[in-house]
């Protein structure tokens, strides 16, 4: 969630180029197979290997997180490869969304035939790990767009070992969503700007009697995450041992940040606006109830990615909502990750130029920004700024905080070692117990330390 050293910069800045040349939602599908073939396009392609050549190949691409309207998307950038490259088919394979990861482990263990994978940042360790998947630097370096992709884009693709095992297909990056209508009934004029406002407000909106509160939390999966920023945010980047480790302090030799009193300050913080600004029930909130909450008035206040405006713009009235930047912690600043995935290419693959050629393609602006259009996600080149979806309307808060970029920075959690996939699915009773009162703050915060600090000892040092 790049070498550490690096200022975190802004979603859409530009700090070093890779080289140039070559070419470069809704309910879950049922389809397990489907490929198409379309009309030409206007973007290039110039696949050396296996494309461009007279030989007829099939590629087979595996989706995770699918869905009607992305697997259409996704099959019109095919259709238009196709017609670039005559020799080449590509079948896109979409299984239902629930289970997809587990059953594209299964088919990559199994080696069965796959060419082109989508990879997920919970499945990036386990697919690199295994080998299943390989590194794309030689063809991002000779990729003639790699200059304009961002700076969220080249810390995502290089999370693991410094090596490029994916292209990012875009990020799902966190905002606050607040309701305009409930905070106009309240005489508030602006939203919170920082996290101390972001409690005062929620408690001033907070009528349980009303069934009416400040703030969506998030108790459930996943909601570690919540406090993960916080402790970021209260500690500031400067802090931290490298933008893709932020559980490690810099010069700490596998210090952890869950031993500085600033993590225990933001861990209290996380529960008081959990016991004052929220419904007694979102200690087991997932995504869907802290969404539905807010898109149903019983919250004011949300904070969430950005694919979260495709459902406010669907069910509530314009005058009803509004989105702003993230909340500042006491550093000064607001540290959070990037949701993302990208497009990989297996190791076992009997075309890996071919596939590389098309997941380049892909990548590429016109079709990135296409994609990322149509799921509400932030596209990984800076030339889709000049996009007036991205520059106008509720995106633009995103451009906001682009250009404070000493304010907003991008760190993410230490994905590369063996515990995160643990941790991932163990944490949130350890959060839920500290939230009910079971344990305290310190015996988190322990657990917390051990758990991280086991890992350095361990592996070493892995960014």
């Amino acid at each position: 969630m790049k070498k550490f050293i690096i200022l975190a910069v802004s979603l859409f800045a530009v700090t070093m180029m890779f080289g140039a040349c070559s070419g470069g939602g809704s309910q879950p599908s049922t389809n397990n197979d489907s490929s198409s073939s379309g009309d030409s396009s206007s973007n290039n392609s110039s696949a050396d290997s296996g494309s461009s050549s007279d030989e007829q190949i099939t590629l087979r691409m595996i989706e995770s997180l699918t869905s009607g309207s992305r697997t259409e998307i996704l099959q019109e950038i095919v259709a238009d490869y196709e017609a670039l490259n005559p020799n080449v088919k590509i079948e896109i394979i979409s299984p239902p969304l629930e289970g997809a990861d587990e059953k594209i482990s299964q088919m990559l263990m199994a080696k069965q035939e796959l060419d082109i994978v989508e990879i997920r940042e919970q499945t990036i360790t386990q697919f690199s790990n295994n080998g299943w998947i390989i590194p794309l630097d030689d063809y991002v370096a000779e990729w003639d767009e790699a200059e304009t992709l961002n700076s969220a884009a080249k810390l995502s693709m290089t999370a693991i070992g410094g090596k490029a095992y994916l292209i990012p297909l875009g990020f799902y990056q966190r905002c606050l969503f607040y309701r305009k209508d409930i905070f106009k009934e309240a005489g508030i004029d602006a939203p919170p700007k920082t996290y101390d406002e972001l409690l005062e407000i929620g408690e001033k909106l907070t009528n349980p009697s009303e069934n009416r509160y400040g703030y969506s939390f998030r108790g459930g999966t996943g909601g570690n995450q919540y406090y993960e920023v916080g402790a970021l945010s209260w500690l500031g980047y400067d802090k931290l041992a490298d933008s893709n480790a932020a559980f490690y302090l810099k010069d700490g030799d596998g210090a952890t940040i869950f031993s500085t009193p600033e993590a225990k300050a933001a861990l209290e913080y996380y529960k008081e606006l959990y016991e004052k600004a929220s419904p007694a029930d979102s200690v087991t909130w997932g995504f869907s109830e802290m969404v539905q909450g807010f898109l149903n008035g019983t919250v004011a206040m949300l904070i969430q990615d950005s694919e979260v405006i495709a459902n406010c713009e669907e069910e509530l009235d314009p005058e009803q909502w509004g989105v702003a930047p993230m909340p500042i912690g006491p550093s000064g600043e607001a540290v959070f990750p990037n949701g993302y995935g990208g497009w990989g290419v297996t190791s076992y693959s009997k075309h890996t130029d071919a596939a590389a050629d098309f997941v380049l393609f892909l990548s590429n602006s016109e079709n990135n920004t296409k994609f990322a259009k149509s799921q509400m996600l932030i596209p990984i080149h800076t030339s889709a700024t000049n996009d007036e979806f991205f520059s106008d309307g509720p995106f633009s808060v995103y451009m906001e905080m682009n250009s404070q970029p000493d304010v907003y920075k991008f760190a993410m959690r230490p994905q590369m070692y063996q515990v995160f996939a643990s941790y991932r699915v163990e944490i949130d009773q350890e959060f839920q117990k500290y939230l009910k009162g079971t344990i305290t703050a310190d015996d988190l915060l322990s657990h917390l330390d051990k758990m991280w600090s086991d890992a350095y000892a361990e592996e070493g040092k892995l960014w």
